[in-house]
C-alpha cells in the first residue's frame, strides 16, 4: 500500500459539502474530505458514512494481535467508513501525523491530518502508547480532469475550507449538518442546484 501524491491546489485540502439536491446515492448528504486536486483530477474521502464493518473486524483480517490491542482502547467497535465508490476493497487511514510522517508511511493532507495505506502505519497507530485519533476508510471518491470543477459549478457541491474538527471531533452522524452550519446555512433550509456526482 502507498500514499497518494499530495500535489494539491484549488479544492484540496478542504471539503466538499453535498448540496441537498445531489441525487447520486453514493454522495447524498455526504461530506468529502478533498486530499488531492490538480489538473489530472481530484481524490477525496467521504468522512460521514459508516460501513457495516467495524475497526476490530478489519484488524482481525490484518493481524489478530492488532484487534486485541484495539480492544484495550475501545477502538475495535468503531465503524469503518465508506470512503467512496472507487476501489471499495482498498483500506485507507486518516490520522494525525507524527513528528516525521514519512516514517509512518503517510502523506500530509494538511498540517494536522495525514493519509496513508501501509500495514506498518496501521500497526503503529494501534500500538502507540498514547493512541491519537484515526479513521479507517474503504474506497475513495475520484474525479477526472475538470469533472469536480463542473460539478461544483453546477451546484452539486459547496466547497468548505479545511477544518480538522470535522474529521476527528464532530460525531459521525452530525458532520454534514455541522459542515452546512460552517457555511453559514441551516441544514434542511437551503437548496442548491442538483446534479449527479460521479466517481
Amino acid at each position: 500500500m502507498s500514499a497518494p501524491d499530495m500535489t494539491t491546489s484549488g479544492l484540496a485540502p478542504g471539503f466538499l459539502v453535498a448540496a441537498p439536491g445531489l441525487r447520486d446515492p453514493n454522495f447524498a448528504r455526504s461530506l468529502v474530505l478533498m486530499v488531492e486536486h490538480n489538473p489530472e483530477g481530484a481524490l477525496g474521502f467521504i468522512v460521514n458514512r459508516p460501513s457495516q464493518m467495524t475497526v476490530g473486524e478489519v484488524l482481525e483480517q490484518v493481524d489478530p494481535a492488532l484487534r486485541a490491542e484495539a480492544e484495550r482502547t475501545d477502538r475495535a467497535d468503531a465503524s469503518v467508513l465508506v470512503g467512496g465508490p472507487v476501489h471499495p476493497e482498498r483500506l485507507w487511514i486518516l490520522h494525525r501525523p507524527g513528528p516525521d510522517p514519512a516514517d509512518e508511511g503517510g502523506g500530509v493532507v494538511a498540517g494536522a491530518l495525514a493519509v496513508g495505506r501501509s500495514r506498518e502505519l496501521l500497526a503503529a497507530l494501534v500500538r502507540a502508547p498514547a493512541p491519537g485519533p484515526f479513521l479507517l476508510l474503504l474506497g475513495h471518491a475520484g474525479w477526472g480532469p475538470l469533472q469536480v470543477e463542473h460539478e461544483v459549478g453546477a451546484g452539486g457541491w459547496i466547497p468548505l475550507p479545511f477544518l480538522e474538527s470535522l474529521v476527528f471531533d464532530v460525531p459521525l452522524e452530525a458532520r454534514w449538518d455541522e459542515a452546512v452550519k460552517q457555511l453559514g446555512l441551516t441544514p434542511g433550509g437551503f437548496s442548491v442546484g442538483g446534479g449527479g456526482a460521479q466517481a
